[in-house]
């Protein structure tokens, strides 16, 4: 008999939106940044998006390049 899948914990089933998250206030940072200084809506929203879009790609890749963690290894703390 086959054990049953091993449900995703709670932080990875997160992490999405961690990602998400971050990479929005990222995007809005730089959003009013470029508002601020040009005065020019659409330019803050082009610079909003490329920004939302790059940070996504950026913080992904980040994570893909992490080691998995082991449960077995200690802390450190």
């Amino acid at each position: 008999m086959s054990t049953p899948p091993r449900r995703p914990a709670w932080r990875d089933r997160a992490r999405p939106s961690e990602v998400l998250g971050l990479s929005s206030v990222l995007a809005v940072f730089t959003g009013v940044i470029v508002f601020l200084v040009t005065r020019e809506w659409l330019d803050a929203v082009i610079f909003f998006g490329a920004a939302f879009i790059v940070s996504i790609v950026f913080i992904a890749t980040l994570l893909l390049s992490m080691p998995p963690r082991d449960p077995n290894r200690p802390s450190g703390h």
